[in-house]
């Protein structure tokens, strides 16, 4: 897969008592619920400030560590919902199906609770990056095994890969007809049957 620069600002050397920690932002950010400082959250948490300070330098950054981890763990879901296809456009299916998952309801608080931080953006289009350049890659593989059309697949990926990040938009979400992992869901299948050769 091509290589994409790793995010800076994301903290990879967290001990055991980290990651529970960021276990139990991950549940409060998830029933909504917000917080207004560290401190606040350490007094709820009943940890020591500094354990926070150690994760992120910030409530903001905090948060984007904490959706990250999530997205992450979602993307290992899906690394696994393909390994028991051969097919590379199986695997595609199998893949945006559970993909798509991360602009479904469970993750539209993760989504509020970035809101319009300026540390999240980097982190998003890395994680958008990294699901175009898989898809790019199963199409390729599918194209050479002769499964789809001879299509471009570098736009291809970009469409698939950027669906659920463009109906997130609230612009775009007060005049869709179902939810946006609806909305992906439905483009999603649309474009693969269109790209399947006959005989699949």
């Amino acid at each position: 897969m091509k290589s994409i620069a790793p995010l800076t600002n994301i903290p990879t050397n967290l001990g055991k008592r980290h990651l529970e920690v960021m276990d139990e932002l991950e549940r409060i950010l998830d029933k909504g619920e917000s917080f207004s400082t560290m401190s606040e959250l350490a007094k709820r948490l009943k940890i020591s400030l500094r354990t926070l300070y150690e994760i992120a330098p910030s409530k903001e950054e905090l948060i984007v560590t904490t959706v990250d981890r999530v997205l992450k763990k979602h993307g290992k879901i899906a690394m696994d919902a393909i390994k028991n296809h051969s097919s590379p456009i199986k695997k595609l299916e199998s893949f945006l199906r559970v993909a798509n998952q991360a602009v479904g309801p469970r993750f539209e608080q993760f989504t509020s609770s970035l809101g319009n931080l300026p540390t999240s953006k980097p982190m998003v289009d890395y994680h958008e990056q990294y699901i175009t350049n898989f898809i790019k890659e199963l199409l390729d593989e599918a194209k050479n095994k002769n499964e789809i059309k001879n299509i471009d697949t570098q736009a291809t990926a970009l469409l698939l890969g950027g669906l659920g990040r463009y109906f997130q938009s609230k612009n775009l979400i007060k005049n869709l007809n179902q939810t946006p992992e609806q909305t992906t869901n439905f483009l999603t299948d649309i474009i693969i049957s269109g790209i399947k050769l006959e005989n699949l």
